[in-house]
């Protein structure tokens, strides 16, 4: 798997920072693969 960094806003990390308990990088995963999949799908039907 591989890796990279996002750099937030003090005032976003400030934010996140309030919910520990979150799993903030499976968040960002799983927000990352949706737009991917709604890219992909927006790709496809520009090629119709």
């Amino acid at each position: 798997m591989k890796r990279f960094t996002v750099s937030l806003p003090d005032e976003l990390k400030k934010e996140i920072d309030a919910f520990p308990d979150i799993n903030w990088a499976q968040v960002a995963k799983e927000c990352i693969e949706k737009k991917v999949r709604m890219l992909e799908k927006f790709e496809r039907s520009c090629d119709n």
